[in-house]
């Protein structure tokens, strides 16, 4: 709708995994780097965690697009509260197994058949698990730590490795569950935390996008950029959402820029202005 009054070749804020768009920070770029030396070494486990929006699922993404390029077989699939049977069929369905298993333990037998009867056909694969701190209700961990533990046997080739590289993506919430599961967090190799963009990052994210589909960089004014920093909180799909409905609204206006006061609104009709103020109001209050 906007994308013609902005001079713009596609809406440069989707929330969407685009090559053109992406904006990597060096705690992305480093994270990923990590993680696939992880994957490439033919390691068991590795840890992704962040806010809500900051860039979790991207990352997995990327990686899963690395992997297949080398010919790496990838298995995702979004974690769900008390949902580890339908996990397991995912998996097993992955896999060209049967997947009628009535119960875990049933589908957790599958494949350790698997692993026990086709030694010469086995191969490793990578599986993303999304939203993970939805495993900690019920017995999702006690599946991950199952996963982790299958092995395709050694033959005259090659030693025993791990059947699967399991990347666990979830927010900050999982890390007391994992406390209390030290058979699993043992088994985590590695463990990355992304963290928000800073005011710098914001403004540069911003700019990348615009610049990405043939946009002024400067449509956002000066005002507008740090206004968009202080209600996002630096997360990137928050950072979509805002400048997006900034868009539309300075469209609207017939503006020449999106101000200030255009990005204020725009947080009042996406609710960020509620959100942050629900976050000061959490905020330890100094005594006097």
């Amino acid at each position: 709708m906007y994308t013609t009054y902005w001079n713009l070749r596609e809406s440069p804020f989707l929330n969407v995994v685009s090559d053109r768009l992406i904006y990597m920070t060096e705690q992305h770029q480093e994270g990923i780097a990590r993680l696939y030396y992880l994957i490439d070494q033919e390691r068991i486990a590795g840890l992704l965690t962040g806010a809500y929006g900051v860039g979790k699922t991207m990352t997995l993404e990327y990686l899963h697009r690395r992997a297949a390029k080398a010919r790496l077989p990838v298995i995702k699939v979004d974690a769900i509260p008390n949902g580890s049977l339908p996990m397991a069929r995912h998996i097993l369905r992955c896999l060209d197994l049967p997947d009628h298993a009535q119960t875990l333990p049933e589908a957790l037998m599958s494949l350790q058949a698997y692993c026990q009867s086709s030694s010469h056909t086995l191969t490793r694969s990578l599986l993303l698990i999304d939203e993970a701190h939805h495993l900690a209700p019920g017995d999702g961990f006690y599946l991950a730590h199952y996963l982790c533990n299958l092995r395709i046997p050694a033959t005259a080739h090659k030693d025993e490795r791990p059947l699967f590289t399991i990347i666990l993506a979830g927010t900050d919430e999982i890390r007391p569950a994992l406390a209390g599961h030290e058979s699993l967090r043992r088994r985590i190799q590695l463990d990355w935390q992304l963290k928000p963009l800073s005011a710098a990052q914001s403004t540069e994210y911003i700019q990348h996008h615009m610049r990405a589909v043939g946009g002024d960089i400067w449509s956002f004014s000066k005002d507008a950029l740090d206004t968009v920093y202080t209600y996002s909180q630096g997360i990137p799909r928050s950072i979509n959402n805002l400048c997006d409905t900034a868009l539309m609204l300075g469209f609207a206006a017939q503006s020449p820029s999106v101000t200030r006061e255009i990005v204020m609104q725009a947080a009042r009709d996406t609710g960020l202005d509620i959100l942050l103020n629900d976050m000061a109001a959490r905020q330890p209050q100094p005594s006097l």
